[in-house]
């Protein structure tokens, strides 16, 4: 009989430490990359715990309203109502706001 290994899989990890060990990654890596790695990484990174805190004032500096908009109703929307810190630039609309504090 051969002894179990000492470490463990990372898909193996429940979703909420995932979800925290990703934090560290960008926004782009959260949204274009984890989710295609295998369906555990897509299920923890699509869970609040990446989603406390968002950073997107760089990326909303180049972008169009419309987009914007979008991505921060897309990133509120992950959050769950976990969200504790959104830094953005260039929000616009009444609308969004509205959105944000609702969420």
């Amino acid at each position: 009989m051969e002894a179990a290994p000492d470490y463990r899989s990372w898909d193996e990890l429940i979703p909420d430490a995932l979800g925290l060990i990703f934090t560290n990654l960008s926004l782009q890596e959260r949204v274009s990359v984890i989710p295609r790695v295998c369906k555990s990484w897509a299920k923890a990174v699509s869970g609040p715990h990446c989603w406390q805190e968002i950073d997107i004032v760089k990326w909303s500096n180049r972008c169009q309203p419309d987009q914007l908009d979008r991505m921060v109703e897309m990133l509120v929307t992950r959050s769950s109502g976990s969200l504790r810190k959104l830094c953005v630039s260039g929000l616009q609309s009444d609308a969004i706001f509205t959105f944000i504090a609702q969420k």
